[in-house]
């Protein structure tokens, strides 16, 4: 019986293709990308083994689950590997299916976020936003309650500055603060995704806590949810935690995924 082997980390995947003589056609081998910040040297990491993930067998057994920390570093260092034509190429396929997409085109007040760690950039989705006249707010980081968010409207001529893990916010965004509650459209990062709109994130936690109040609305429909991706970060299955917000959709390079 042929053991199963279970790889976490693509660069061993790789070498081990390599070794066995096959030649690997994957996008996800290009050079990486220079210039980001390793954000694992940034953010806190959920506990290790409070999710799971199918993993890569390479044999024809069923895959045993891989854990958080496994599938981040793993889904992380993909993006990481794109070459800077390819995230280049991604922003702007994304901006031309972002444009279109129903709840972008009907809101005014729109959480955006800056591109860190290989993740898809959409600023050329801004850039559109902006000259469509709608108003483009970034997430600040707030001391209480700890590791949540609010969002401060940035406008072109604004001032930014880096927080604590070394990404842009708004720097006058005292003046122009908003509360989730306040937006009509939320664009949010991610690590990973599925198709039942499921989110792994880097693993603070901000983004959760900060739209919690999602878990108890009854009848209003608060701000619209839409996780930002490429399409290398998607996965078969993600197992939801009782603290996790599910997204409305998840758009990426190839395509729209909506969910309600």
């Amino acid at each position: 019986m042929t053991p199963a082997v279970f790889v976490s980390d693509p660069g061993i995947f790789l070498s081990l293709i390599s070794a066995l003589g096959t030649k690997c056609r994957c996008r996800c081998a290009c050079p990486p990308r220079s210039g980001k910040p390793e954000a694992s040297l940034l953010f806190p990491l959920e506990p290790t083994g409070s999710r799971h993930m199918w993993g890569l067998s390479l044999s024809n057994h069923s895959p045993a689950p891989m854990n958080t920390k496994a599938l981040r570093h793993a889904a992380r260092t993909r993006r990481r590997q794109l070459s800077n034509q390819t995230h280049e190429a991604h922003s702007l396929q994304l901006k031309h299916l972002a444009s279109a997409y129903t709840a972008f085109r009907h809101s005014h007040r729109i959480a955006f976020y800056f591109a860190a760690d290989g993740e898809i950039d959409p600023a050329p989705l801004v850039e559109h936003a902006r000259h469509s006249g709608k108003r483009c707010f970034f997430p600040v980081l707030r001391n209480r309650p700890s590791r949540s968010l609010w969002f401060a409207e940035h406008k072109i001529e604004g001032r930014l500055k880096n927080n604590r893990f070394g990404i842009p916010e708004p720097a006058s965004h005292h003046k122009h603060i908003s509360m989730p509650w306040g937006l009509d459209l939320i664009f949010v990062p991610l690590v990973a995704f599925d198709t039942q709109g499921n989110r792994l994130g880097m693993g603070g936690g901000y983004y959760d806590r900060t739209l919690a109040f999602r878990k108890n609305r009854r009848h209003w429909p608060g701000p619209r949810l839409v996780g930002l991706a490429h399409e290398c970060q998607r996965v078969d299955d993600l197992q939801a935690k009782p603290w996790d917000i599910q997204l409305d959709a998840i758009i990426t390079e190839q395509k729209v995924y909506s969910f309600r």
